[in-house]
């Protein structure tokens, strides 16, 4: 049992500890935590005291409990020194670091692109009540937007104290909740998380409308369906970065549209009619951007307008025996790896693409134009001609004189139009339109591909990226007094606990 010096010393000291280090409990401005901790400190020294033995009191303020009371709480205060100056440093030059799993509080490249490239001045409102679950995600999202340029403003309106305000933006609680400004143009947020953002930021910073339409009438997938083979997942992507989306009857119009910033032949099943791709010629002599997707079996009567920018699109079918294709069930669905030598797929080089059926794409020897592979199979892959034994018969086995792998399966190429007044044309061509359907679109890199190579038909490299992906986040929502009592424990409690415990145990053992 502890002798009554022994747990007179103890006490005291915890006691002064508690006394001195009530400064730091000062910086969390709750009144409760400091009256307690002062209470109980200055009760400890009283027991103390009168634990102690006669004459104790004029031996602690001469003795070396005064030295020692001294020497604790200098160092106490220099605790709060070093901690107050700590802290201005972090206030004057703000940095911190992004550990979780899925770095959900970092920004993705996309976004910091966009950012730092702002011309003019961007100003975000969002309309949430203080209370609401969502307030503090939005606030934190803005945050990190603001902390990259100072073009980058936002506000947080209240609608119960600002109702005015919430009105004069249009920004109900049906709706987006954030709506971002710039000059005259402004955009709703489609969702509050960074993808949605993002988008609202190009919109509302780009001036003008890129105009994609997608060429039907031959047995093409429809832009707009939520069906499995329909594009109606990647025209709800396009639209979200600003870009206007329609479908393209040539046969009904008789003309490319003056605003076409983009044509796309994606999937036809049927040969194009001699108008059709004579009007695809002279939209090519204008500089017109093409991108033409394929499908093996399948001759759309496109091989003319490949050939002019030195694409040949072979009669195959792509067989991948590779131990990666044959998870997908499939032998004739490659596994293909973005090539680094073109912005389009050069930062998804890392990113497996997965095309359902695929024929193989050869560059031809052209003095005006020179292709280049965006997407290449492994060299295990070849490109199988017997196509009735694949799809009818479920049979494929490599014969001598069959191309084998690596085998690009999409190319780019750039071409000099006749109109020396209008920029060279553009085509992306590959050998399956399956791979951007809505059934395949979230597979590997097959969106980020499918939309990179529109945003460089469009003249938009800016948009050339990897896209946000939604990440899910493991939030703990707390309330500001959890918030404080939380910060209490850790930074006041923990640190004085185990200083008055390490005190208690050394005069314990000097003791005896």
């Amino acid at each position: 049992m502890m002798k009554k010096p022994i747990l007179s010393r103890v006490a005291g000291a915890i006691g002064l500890v508690l006394v001195v280090t009530s400064v730091v409990t000062l910086f969390f401005g709750n009144t409760r935590f400091l009256v307690g901790k002062l209470v109980l400190g200055a009760a400890l020294i009283a027991a103390s005291f009168a634990l102690g033995e006669s004459g104790g009191l004029r031996r602690f303020f001469t003795g070396r409990a005064l030295h020692f009371g001294t020497v604790t709480a200098v160092s106490a205060l220099a605790l709060v020194v070093a901690l107050g100056a700590a802290n201005w440093v972090a206030y004057q030059r703000p940095k911190s670091w992004d550990l979780t799993k899925n770095r959900i509080f970092t920004l993705q490249e996309d976004t910091l692109r966009t950012l730092k490239g702002l011309k003019t001045d961007v100003r975000a409102v969002a309309v949430y009540r203080l209370d609401e679950e969502g307030y503090a995600q939005a606030r934190a999202l803005l945050e990190r937007y603001a902390a990259v340029t100072p073009r980058f403003t936002f506000e947080m309106v209240d609608p119960y104290k600002s109702p005015e305000k919430a009105r004069t933006y249009g920004v109900v609680s049906g709706g987006p909740r954030i709506l971002l400004l710039a000059g005259d143009q402004k955009a709703p947020a489609s969702a509050a998380d960074e993808q949605g953002v993002t988008n609202a930021l190009v919109k509302v910073t780009r001036h003008g409308t890129r105009k994609i339409y997608f060429l039907s009438g031959h047995g093409e997938p429809d832009p707009f369906s939520q069906e499995p083979r329909g594009y109606g997942q990647i025209s709800k992507s396009l639209q979200a970065e600003g870009y206007d989306v329609a479908a393209l009857s040539l046969a009904e119009q008789g003309q490319v549209p003056a605003d076409a910033s983009v044509l796309v032949v994606a999937g036809a099943r049927k040969p194009l009619l001699p108008t059709e791709l004579k009007l695809l010629d002279g939209y090519a002599d204008r500089g017109g951007h093409l991108g033409l997707f394929l499908e093996p079996e399948v001759d759309a009567g496109l091989d003319r307008l490949l050939a002019r920018f030195g694409v040949q699109a072979d009669d195959d079918v792509v067989v991948d025996p590779s131990p990666a294709a044959q998870l997908l069930g499939s032998p004739v669905s490659p596994i293909a790896l973005p090539s680094g030598a073109h912005p389009i797929s050069r930062e998804l080089a890392d990113t497996a693409l997965v095309l359902p059926t695929a024929r193989s794409l050869v560059a031809l020897t052209k003095a005006d134009v020179t292709p280049t592979p965006l997407a290449l199979t492994g060299s295990e892959a070849w490109g199988e001609t017997d196509l009735k034994g694949v799809f009818e018969r479920g049979q494929a086995r490599r014969d001598e004189g069959e191309k084998g792998g690596p085998l690009p399966l999409a190319m780019a190429a750039e071409k000099p139009s006749p109109d020396k007044e209008r920029g060279p044309a553009r085509l992306v061509a590959a050998g399956d339109a399956d791979f951007f359907t809505n059934q395949y679109l979230q597979l590997g890199g097959n969106r980020d591909f499918a939309m990179n190579a529109l945003s460089w038909l469009a003249e938009q490299e800016d948009r050339i990226t990897i896209r946000p992906r939604s990440r899910e986040a493991s939030l703990v929502m707390l309330t500001d007094a959890q918030a404080t009592t939380l910060k209490f424990l850790s930074v006041d409690v923990l640190p004085v606990a185990l200083l008055a415990v390490g005190l208690a145990v050394w005069m314990v053992r000097r003791s005896r």
